[in-house]
């Protein structure tokens, strides 16, 4: 198989994005902080100022993760029984954690470690990831707190909704190499839609690629976005450019299936499909570059794909989300051509923008070089 020189330099510049927004998030990549330095180290028990026992589990638990990384609690306790607890900062999404907190966090309110550990606390529905970080580390926090041994629970939450996530995942990156049909193709997206989408939530965002970049692939949602990883940065290698947004994002299938409903059409002149691109384009370059720079990190939990997850999802989101979709009835997948960030990172991988592409060879080589570089100020920035 021959390399393509230039496809190469840009994927290789997107995984140095990628690395650039990890590290200047969470201070880590694939879970390992460069320097291997253990300066700081954080404390499991001391004694709060309202004479609490006070528990972190920061350190207890910094290998369960949430959607976007660890999900650390405080929990306070006087005379053996629990007397709140509450969670330090994270990345999860705002609307999403907020929920969880206020449904979760009370419920071990006033019990002992035994009878804490004993209860059955219910995931919140739509933010089911976050619930179980939450309760795993409250979890470890008791096993603690009573003096056993602190083991992380290994339970995998393998259901009926991850293996169809997964079987939909690889009937969207395997069959369509085989299978040339119009019937089929709008079964996957309905599965796409249906099963990746509304039901499990599995989608490539540039949340889930932070997350996965800074901790490695340590979750079982994480894991069951390997095959939507390999069509979105792998397949392009084999000649399958933009297989991941064709045939595996729910997002861009919900689009396509309204776009082939009974509505009349409209028309948008080349010339502004044009610009509109490189709005696009421009947008994206914006959010990696406050990214970059430490802040803006919350910019990531505003793409529409949240809004799967609608009964969680931030109400800005769904109503954005609702404008795409009408626009969908009129004019086939306008979020994906004129707005996407993940789609613009994956087109990116593939050889580059589309302003870039019509540029001066000059223009394209100071391109890729910034993009090389920023990723590399942004570790000395953050690590001398």
């Amino acid at each position: 198989m021959k390399i393509n020189i230039r496809h190469a330099a840009f994927f290789t510049a997107a995984l140095l994005l990628t690395a650039a927004i990890a590290l200047s998030r969470d201070g880590r990549l694939l879970g390992m902080t460069p320097g291997g330095s253990n300066e700081g180290e954080t404390r499991t028990e001391w004694t709060a100022a309202d004479g609490s026992r006070l528990i972190s589990t920061e350190e207890l638990a910094k290998d369960v993760l949430g959607f976007g990384g660890s999900v650390p609690l405080h929990i306070y306790m006087r005379e053996g029984h629990v007397v709140r607890v509450e969670a330090l900062d994270n990345y999860e999404t705002p609307p999403f954690f907020a929920q969880v907190a206020r449904d979760i966090l009370p419920a071990w309110n006033g019990l002992t470690a035994d009878e804490a550990l004993k209860k059955e606390v219910a995931a919140v529905s739509g933010a089911t990831i976050s619930s179980r970080a939450v309760i795993e580390n409250f979890r470890q926090g008791m096993e603690y707190a009573r003096g056993t041994a602190s083991v992380p629970n290994e339970r995998e939450y393998t259901t009926v909704r991850s293996l169809a996530a997964l079987a939909t995942a690889l009937c969207g990156l395997l069959l369509p190499l085989f299978i040339k049909s119009a019937k089929y193709r709008f079964i996957q997206l309905l599965a796409n839609t249906a099963v990746l989408g509304f039901w499990s939530g599995s989608f490539l965002s540039l949340s889930l690629l932070t997350n996965i970049a800074a901790n490695g692939v340590k979750t079982r949602h994480a894991a069951l976005a390997l095959p939507l990883l390999f069509a979105a940065f792998v397949m392009p290698f084999l000649g399958k450019k933009g297989h991941y947004c064709s045939w595996m994002c729910p997002l861009g299938s919900l689009q396509e299936l309204l776009s082939r409903l009974p509505v009349p059409k409209i028309n948008i002149p080349a010339p502004a499909v044009k610009w509109l691109e490189y709005l696009r384009e421009a947008v994206w370059l914006a959010m990696m570059m406050l990214m970059w720079l430490g802040v803006g990190f919350g910019l990531m939990d505003y793409e529409l794909f949240s809004a799967f997850l609608f009964r969680r999802a931030a109400p800005l989101v769904l109503a954005l989300a609702a404008v795409f979709f009408a626009l969908s009835l009129v004019t086939p997948r306008p979020y994906c051509r004129f707005l996407c960030p993940t789609g613009t990172l994956i087109r990116f991988a593939q050889g580059g923008c589309t302003c870039a592409a019509a540029a001066p060879r000059a223009i394209k080589l100071s391109l890729a070089a910034s993009f090389a570089a920023a990723p590399l100020w942004v570790a000395v920035r953050t690590f001398v």
